[in-house]
């Protein structure tokens, strides 16, 4: 029988430290700005004195959870909300929490580079990766907050969030495509008895040659003249990507980059597994279903989920990597 385990670390006017919870659900997702943890707390947690619950409005948690003891972190973050009525509901962000609390540095670019624009804004240290094209022509920072500027730029397809490593340490990925690394850890993934898939209902395999897309790509120049770039299926399901001051083929490349993104051969969908091997965004996952290797793909969304029912994942995958 396994043992459930978990450890939650609460940074406040002191250090809070508990190993009891009701329940746990953190989402991790790339195509979302922020991860989220949402906390419940048993009725009978001890403040050591303290009249009423200490916890406030950004103080940092850490989110261990596992089996038998052995703990995996899961979760870093801060409190945004704490409800009123029991159990006890706390509602956590990731690391971008602070970056909404940044104010951005509102600048003008005639040829700007998502690195160059992340350089000139403050990210109170946050270390920061990008991937895949980086040019996007002309660009005005408007935004208020740093946060602001990310979601900004997700009109443009770049997509961000923050990753932590194995010790808690935060780094912010930017991009397109995210090229697999070669320190990306690699988790195996089958059915059939005694292995590790649950339920793999959601999943199905998909040929690129049978998804039809027409991505048309319009970038526009500062005296506000168009160029328009098509690529793809002419009777596929239609797409627009705008972006800013690029050659037509800066823009081909950009759209042939999103057009690349979206069709895949392989595998498409979510499956549920167990809790052991905690799965975090863009891991490498190698799936083999019914004694067949299905290839390797990157780890696009998991729902992580620890109560009384268990501890599960669904993860959904995204990129094919071989």
């Amino acid at each position: 029988m396994y043992i459930l385990s978990a450890k939650i670390e609460v940074n406040s006017s002191k250090t809070w430290v508990f190993d009891k919870i009701v329940g746990v659900e953190i989402t991790r997702n790339i195509e979302t700005l922020t991860d989220v943890c949402v906390l419940k707390l048993p009725r009978k947690i001890k403040w050591q004195g303290e009249a009423n619950m200490p916890l406030k409005r950004g103080d940092k948690i850490s989110v261990w959870l596992g089996y038998h003891g052995d703990l995996e972190l899961a979760f870093v973050g801060y409190i945004t909300t704490i409800g009123l009525k029991m159990p006890i509901v706390i509602t956590c962000e990731d690391g971008m929490f602070l970056l909404k609390n940044k104010a951005a540095t509102k600048l003008t670019y005639k040829t700007a580079t998502i690195e160059q624009i992340l350089k000139d804004q403050d990210l109170g240290g946050l270390p920061f990766k990008v991937f895949g094209e980086q040019s996007i022509g002309q660009y005005r920072v408007t935004a208020e907050t740093v946060s602001g500027l990310l979601n900004d730029l997700k009109s443009v397809g770049i997509r961000s969030f923050v990753k932590i490593d194995t010790a808690g340490n935060p780094t912010l990925y930017c991009g397109v495509l995210f090229e697999p690394e070669t320190e990306k850890k690699q988790v195996f993934i089958a059915n059939g008895k005694g292995v590790n898939i649950i339920d793999d209902k959601d999943l199905k395999i998909q040929s690129s040659a049978d998804i039809f897309i027409k991505m048309k790509a319009i970038s526009i120049a500062p005296d506000n003249t168009k160029i328009r770039v098509e690529v793809g299926d002419a009777d596929g399901d239609r797409r627009t990507l705008y972006t800013y001051n690029k050659t037509e083929p800066e823009l081909k490349k950009w759209a042939d980059q999103e057009l690349k993104r979206l069709k895949r051969d392989g595998l498409t969908g979510s499956f549920t597994t167990f809790g052991g091997k905690l799965v975090d965004k863009l891991d490498n996952i190698a799936i083999k279903i019914d004694n067949v290797k299905q290839g390797v793909y990157q780890a696009q969304k998991n729902v992580i989920k620890y109560d009384a029912g268990g501890f599960r994942q669904v993860i959904t995958i995204g990129s094919r990597i071989k």
